[in-house]
């Protein structure tokens, strides 16, 4: 542990500063030389981790649908996005426990959720979501936030081009969905089913995941470094996915839909943190 030795001439400002400026700030819990798939934690003021995080690589991949048939004007053009600095995402989307020592009863248990293990934070609104980065910034000292839409078809694709993470055919007991051959009717706990190639858990199903964009119907004159799009419709916001209610198509790692909704009763979200240089 340092130490630190304060000169007696100083003794006298230091003991009549406000308290506050002298509140210990958690240590970062970020690995020295973060590694594409390394997992970590950053403790929060008010005690205890906060979501799992896991470092994904820069890179250039292309967004929208990629295949010859099956797509929808909404995700088209097919575009060539640069993601210019690793950054980390949550493991999983972020749970009600989590999400409750921010702001206790502004977020549900998963919709009709079934099961035993942690809960996805349901029924929360674009704005709470934000509102929950932006605690998380503060209470850790690190710059967390919501996603791109980009940066979402990034992490979800993980490197594939097919048109769900894990191939060009939805399988079974991959994923939550109605068609999904699962176990479960409703919502089910976070982490039920086998991560990606970067490590995400419930990278499709289960829950719509809110990002940072306003809506915009096509991917026209989006912007190639996976910066949200702040113009727009900004009534609506991007919400992507599908959730256990959703079928193959919604499943699809390049659909995408608005919602005006502010509490739409389907919606979650995952966090991202920026890595320090």
């Amino acid at each position: 542990m340092k130490r630190t030795v304060v000169h007696a001439a100083f003794l006298a400002v230091l003991l009549a500063a406000p308290a506050a400026a002298f509140e210990a700030q958690p240590a970062s819990q970020e690995p020295a030389d973060p590694q594409p798939g390394e997992t970590f934690s950053d403790t929060l003021t008010s005690g205890g981790p906060g979501p799992e995080m896991v470092v994904v690589p820069a890179g250039t991949f292309r967004m929208g649908c990629l295949s010859a048939e099956g797509c929808s004007e909404y995700e088209l053009p097919v575009r060539e996005v640069t993601i210019e600095q690793p950054f980390a995402v949550s493991k999983y989307v972020v749970t009600r426990l989590e999400f409750n020592r921010f702001g206790r009863g502004r977020a549900g248990e998963g919709y009709k959720f079934e099961g035993e293990g942690a809960s996805p934070a349901s029924w929360v609104s674009w704005a709470d979501a934000r509102a929950y980065a932006e605690w998380l910034s503060r209470e850790t000292g690190e710059k967390y936030r919501l996603l791109s839409e980009a940066e979402w078809e990034y992490v979800v694709r993980a490197g594939s081009t097919t048109p769900y993470p894990w191939g060009d055919e939805l399988g079974t007991n991959r994923a939550n969905c109605w068609a999904c051959g699962d176990e479960y009717k409703f919502s089910a706990p976070v982490g039920q089913f086998a991560p990606n190639a970067w490590g995400l858990h419930d990278a499709v199903g289960n829950g719509w995941e809110w990002v940072e964009d306003c809506w915009n119907d096509t991917h026209e004159r989006a912007p190639f470094d996976a910066s949200a799009r702040l113009e727009g419709d900004c009534s609506d916001h991007v919400i992507r996915g599908g959730s256990w209610r959703d079928g193959p198509r919604e499943l699809r790692s390049a659909f995408r839909r608005p919602v005006e909704n502010p509490y739409f009763k389907s919606g979650t979200f995952r966090v991202a943190r920026e890595l320090r240089p």
